[in-house]
């Protein structure tokens, strides 16, 4: 084995232990049913076995169709699971939406595109079978944070801009209307100088020959449009991705796109990367209800 790839591997390895021991410790005791909350679990959307299952929480006994969230979730490319991101998505249903929550394909075995083209490919299941779990595919939200904020800036633009799509080979996404989003603690600017270290976490995902091919493609928001659905873009005084919200803020501030943009924590109270997943959190409770105000004034009737 090459020694940068060992060096990589070592480091995934490393930050991921980290991670699921936080992880664990935080939702500790959760529950994982409600009786307000209907759930489908492990439904299949693509090839990849485990890694392309979805589920989908709606609120219980409901009538019409509900507003839908497409929940993208994070891990650096190489962490995370619908199972992980269960607790966070359960409190979107019971604040009314229905959600999908979906595994995708994860580096090093699968690096760029693969996991844009699983979110993709949730799109298209969302338009074609949403509505047999009373999911409203006129009303549709992307929730992404971390790994999964960038996934979703990134799906978000190729369902703006076909040249974008086409040009990654992305599903189509359908009869979905796509009203707004949110971008959490996100990755925005892949090709930065510096952003994407030699031999780090992020390379497994982001290889060397992943830049180079993809070069035009990673330059992500060269292909952002007036078209890119409003956004309420969001990170905390102690995020370690807290300059990168900045950024995107005054990128879409200079191109006119309607957005919201908010930093949480103080210095007495600080708050840190994805801090909105923790649902015993004030913070995260105040935050996440900001984001469901968002979405339900871009509700079309």
């Amino acid at each position: 084995m090459a020694e940068s790839t060992q060096l990589i591997l070592n480091a995934i390895k490393q930050t991921t232990d980290e991670w699921r021991a936080n992880d664990q410790k935080r939702d500790a005791g959760l529950p994982t049913q409600f009786p307000d909350v209907t759930r489908y679990d492990n439904l299949s959307y693509g090839p990849a076995g485990v890694e392309n299952l979805l589920d989908v929480y709606t609120p219980k006994e409901i009538k019409k169709n509900v507003p839908v969230i497409i929940d993208v979730h994070g891990g650096g490319n190489v962490y995370g699971s619908k199972e992980l991101y269960q607790h966070y998505c359960l409190g979107w249903a019971r604040a009314g939406f229905g959600v999908v929550n979906f595994n995708y394909r994860l580096a090093p075995n699968t690096p760029f595109p693969g996991a844009l083209r699983d979110t993709a490919l949730i799109g298209k299941w969302v338009s074609e079978h949403g509505e047999a779990y009373h999911l409203d595919t006129n009303n549709v939200f992307i929730i992404g944070d971390s790994a999964g904020g960038t996934l979703a800036e990134q799906y978000l633009t190729a369902y703006s801009n076909e040249d974008y799509r086409k040009s990654l080979g992305l599903a189509d996404s359908g009869k979905l209307q796509i009203r707004g989003s949110c971008l959490n603690s996100g990755f925005y600017f892949i090709k930065r100088a510096g952003a994407v270290p030699e031999n780090s976490m992020m390379s497994a995902y982001y290889t060397p020959a992943v830049l180079k091919k993809y070069d035009r493609e990673l330059h992500t928001e060269n292909f952002v449009t007036e078209k890119f659905p409003s956004v309420f873009v969001m990170t905390a005084n102690h995020d370690f991705l807290h300059d990168e919200g900045i950024r995107f803020d005054q990128f879409l501030i200079d191109r006119g796109i309607t957005h919201e943009f908010r930093v949480y924590g103080t210095e007495e109270e600080p708050r840190e990367h994805v801090f909105q997943l923790n649902q015993r959190d004030n913070v995260a409770a105040k935050a996440n209800h900001a984001q469901a105000e968002f979405l339900r004034s871009l509700v079309k009737k």
